[in-house]
């Protein structure tokens, strides 16, 4: 199959190019790079994947990358509420208007399954299990942004194109573009650097998911051609945050536990997921666990392939802040963004 991975370069893109690839498909990255760490598309991508730079929100573009495809998946703009808070109205452009953008070219190209990668983000706070029948119930802006997408793309993309929804558990491990800042790699990285683990709380829970696993999900899901919306991870793989810590303590012999506030006000997030669905349709598709996991990411740090974790590299919040800060990224403010972006508003504003 032709498929095009609109963001293809980050961490989950770059995983699943390779795999993707492996499995005999043709594979084309549209990126723009905009994480200021100059990046070299030859080494995060399979040398026989097609590179195209450029922006996410050009209509133009995404209207010539579509062309001929069998798949278009978006999973590209900006990951979580920190750096989305950064700048409202740019992750409204990234997150939301782009992946609307993009339908409209993959409608208009006629391409047969769009995919969108969503979050577990959207369940937000709940009690007990959730599963893909939940109501949302978005805590911030990156939340809301995933939630109306998903909402909004089956009218765009009409009867003729299949649409998914990928709703993502917390993703961790190695990847060629290698991210630090989500909950295990963070813990981990620290821990072979430094011998310390920081925590604040402890009870919320998250449900994890291996990035090697989304790329093979991802695999399943266009070979396939699994529509509706699915939750991306493993009954097995719902922790607290403080079982997580403990288990990098296990698997980094001598690294201690250091203990914040009881709740981390910053993030409310508290939510336990079903992932049953998914079980039943790609049986063992996500099976790497937590241990996995955190050792392959403390080992990255152990034998030197990654000697100082701490870098803004390694964090897409403070990455984009350097984004920024060279103008490589910002508002673009076009006519479509202009018109998603008042979607946005007329949904949203009043919170």
């Amino acid at each position: 199959m032709r498929i095009v991975l609109l963001g293809g370069a980050g961490y989950l893109g770059s995983a699943a190019s390779h795999h993707l690839v492996s499995r005999g498909h043709h594979v084309t990255v549209v990126d723009g790079l905009i994480y200021n760490r100059g990046d070299d598309p030859a080494r995060l991508l399979p040398a026989t994947a097609t590179f195209v730079p450029g922006d996410l929100r050009d209509p133009a573009l995404l209207a010539r990358t579509a062309e001929g495809a069998d798949v278009v998946v978006h999973l590209g703009g900006i990951v979580g509420e920190p750096a989305s808070r950064l700048d409202e109205q740019l992750a409204v452009e990234l997150n939301y208007a782009s992946p609307m953008i993009a339908a409209e070219a993959a409608c208009a190209a006629r391409v047969g399954h769009y995919v969108f990668f969503s979050s577990c983000s959207v369940y937000g706070m709940h009690e007990g299990t959730v599963d893909e029948d939940t109501e949302p119930n978005p805590l911030g802006i990156y939340a809301r942004t995933k939630v109306l997408a998903e909402r909004r793309l089956p009218d765009v993309l009409g009867d003729d194109t299949a649409l998914t929804s990928l709703r993502l558990a917390t993703v961790h491990g190695s990847s060629p573009r290698q991210r630090l800042d989500s909950v295990v790699n963070a813990m981990a990285s620290r821990a072979a650097a430094t011998g310390r683990i920081p925590l604040n709380g402890g009870s919320q829970r998250r449900p994890l998911v291996h990035v090697g696993d989304v790329a093979r999900v991802l695999a399943g899901v266009v070979e396939r051609r699994l529509a509706g919306a699915w939750n991306v991870g493993s009954d097995r793989e719902n922790f607290t945050i403080g079982e997580i810590a403990a288990t990098v303590a296990d698997v980094v012999p001598g690294a201690v536990i250091d203990r914040g506030p009881e709740q981390d006000e910053a993030d409310a997030r508290d939510y336990r997921v079903s992932f049953a669905r998914l079980q039943r349709a790609l049986p063992g598709a996500c099976s790497t666990s937590l241990n996995d996991g955190a050792r392959e990411i403390a080992d990255l740090v152990l034998t030197g392939h990654i000697t100082d974790p701490g870098k803004a590299q390694y964090d897409n919040h403070r990455g984009l802040i350097a984004a920024f800060t060279a103008g490589k990224v910002g508002r673009l403010g076009n006519p479509d963004c202009a018109r998603y972006g008042a979607e946005y508003e007329a949904a949203w504003g009043e919170r």
